[in-house]
């Protein structure tokens, strides 16, 4: 999910197996991410700038808003735009070109708005010129986040991708292995491509609250019991929000002061908390549930919800959401099932209510069961009730019960009462950790087990072209099966910002390959985009992990960079 936290690596797999065709993944499956939907109306909320210097002009032979393109090489024709002007009435792109000198005639400029699908500007008029072009479309950008212009042969029609709809006038994105990124069109039939972003409007000196911020150009949700509200976008190319990275913004603009985003997004999430008290794995930007009909209350990003509410609450002195904190917690302590674990009853956090891939329900993942002892400590500290105290209990034995004496285990099958002695999770060293502290209840030693985590270390991240030639960023990639190493090793920064975190607490002077956890840090930030946003992964060949601005990546670098434990207790 881009964001791949294992269970999410495991629920794209049940997905894609289901034949669901949502998107959780950017990069994998079908990214048409629903059924289309109509041109949202223009938002009174939106705010147009008058004239500003375009700064994200996206694959353009000028820059590029992510440090690692998923392109191998710059393309033959520069194209991009160099300026962006906005009023409510008209949006206009100027730009660049490198098309020979008397060849312009032969060439079309196309301009499609994204909202949940591409939208082609059909009254948009285009002049270009000698090494310049200018497209004017005659209105606002509305709800769109992103345009993307497209140069193409004269003699070739835009609309006949098989993706497109030419009586609708839109296309589906898709997702091809040349780029990772939704696009209109398929950039093999382009002679060139570009793309620029309408961001919502920031305030934040910070810069990762400004990335978090300006993710918030989401449609309105209206109706909710405490009035409007938006989800944050998971990944700047993408109308996915997973229920995780709600909770990881507003965990972030809680600790940030920025009590008005915060609200927003928990706004929008009281109206989609479901008869249960919990809420789905994923939504689409404007609300829509992104795996109905199935039934995915995932227990971990549920109790991460809680963390959120949580963290809303102690910042800002608040029991404003408390009913809604109060129904989630209820619901999460119905989901604690009896299991024996080496002779002994425990109870787990199941991964789900529902076998939506068969034997789901008997899952109990390590994870889960540190998100929920985090959420009840939490709730407990700052709400009381000895049924929430001892949830957390029992959270924290069932997590100490996967501890086997050197590491965490992955989990445990209760199909097959089994424990998950193969799998290894870069958060399963970390964010035990993080939640339980360095050492357990009855003195073991968590913290030993971080220097196993070097096994994940990686020092070729590449985020190296067109215009940053930086080599060698430091971090981890993501898990280990059955111990040997993947063979696409990359950066992942949501895992890697969590590593360091852990390494702080527990290993001060631990190093991997000479790297201690200041320097992973010191060179993590240089992946931050023009955007101020955290790619989710540097240049990889892995479906699951992009190059685009994340949620995930940018909320675990506020926390990195600021000291900031979102399992911390209160």
């Amino acid at each position: 999910m881009i964001q791949n936290r294992s269970w999410k690596k495991a629920e794209q797999t049940a997905i894609t197996a289901l034949g669901v065709g949502m998107l959780l993944l950017a990069g994998s499956g079908d990214s048409s991410a629903g059924t289309p939907q109509a041109v949202q109306k223009q938002s009174s909320e939106k705010k147009l700038a008058t004239v500003a210097k375009s700064p994200w002009p996206v694959w353009s032979g000028l820059d590029f808003i992510y440090n690692e393109p998923p392109l191998q090489a710059a393309p033959a024709t520069v194209f991009g735009v160099s300026e962006l002007t906005q009023s409510a009435t008209h949006t206009v792109f100027s730009g660049v070109h490198s098309l020979p000198t008397g060849t312009e005639q032969n060439y079309r400029i196309g301009v499609f708005f994204h909202g949940d699908v591409f939208y082609l500007q059909g009254d948009a008029t285009t002049v270009i010129g000698n090494g310049t072009f200018r497209v004017t479309v005659p209105h606002g950008v509305g709800s769109a986040d992103r345009a993307v212009l497209i140069m193409y042969p004269s003699t070739y029609n835009p609309m006949s991708s098989p993706n497109c709809n030419p009586a609708g006038g839109f296309c589906s994105g898709r997702v091809t292995p040349a780029t990772k990124l939704p696009l209109p069109i398929d950039p093999v039939s382009l002679t060139a491509f570009t793309a620029s972003y309408f961001g919502a409007p920031v305030t934040s000196a910070d810069r990762q609250i400004a990335g978090l911020q300006s993710l918030m150009n989401t449609p309105v949700i209206t109706g909710g019991p405490y009035g409007n509200g938006k989800l944050i976008r998971s990944f700047r190319d993408m109308d996915s929000a997973f229920l995780y990275d709600q909770a990881l913004a507003v965990i972030a603009f809680s600790l940030a002061g920025d009590r008005a985003n915060a609200e927003l997004i928990i706004n929008a999430m009281a109206k989609l908390q479901g008869p249960s008290g919990a809420w789905m794995f994923s939504y689409l930007a404007d609300g829509e549930d992104a795996n109905a009909p199935l039934d995915m209350r995932i227990a971990g990003s549920n109790a991460w919800f809680g963390m959120a509410l949580n963290a809303y609450q102690k910042a800002f002195t608040s029991t404003k959401y408390l009913s809604m904190s109060i129904r989630l917690h209820d619901y999460m302590i119905n989901e604690l099932i009896p299991i024996s674990i080496n002779g002994k009853v425990q109870y787990g956090f199941r991964f789900a209510p529902t076998d939506y891939v068969a034997g789901r329900s008997r899952i109990f993942a390590l994870e889960h069961q540190l998100d929920a002892y985090a959420s009840f400590h939490q709730f407990y500290a700052l709400n009381g009730g000895a049924k929430y105290t001892t949830a957390a209990t029992k959270m924290r034995n069932m997590s100490e019960a996967l501890w086997n004496g050197t590491r965490f285990l992955a989990g445990f099958d209760g199909n097959t009462n089994t424990l998950n002695n193969n799998e290894r999770y870069l958060d399963n060293y970390s964010w035990s950790v993080l939640a339980l502290g360095n050492r357990g209840s009855r003195n073991q030693n968590f913290a030993g087990a971080l220097p196993a985590m070097c096994d994940y270390f990686h020092v070729l991240g590449k985020l190296d072209y067109p215009s940053r030639k930086v080599r060698g960023i430091v971090g981890f990639y993501d898990s280990i099966y059955n111990n040997p190493a993947p063979v696409s090793q990359f950066v992942w920064s949501e895992g890697s910002l969590g590593a360091v975190m852990a390494m702080r607490q527990g290993a001060s002077t631990m190093t991997c390959q000479g790297n201690t956890a200041d320097d992973i840090l010191k060179s993590m930030n240089y992946m931050v985009d023009k955007l101020h946003g955290m790619p989710y992964a540097t240049q990889n060949t892995n479906p699951d992990f992009t190059s685009s601005g994340s949620v995930a990546g940018t909320a675990w670098l506020y926390y990195a960079n600021r000291g900031r434990n979102p399992y911390a207790h209160y």
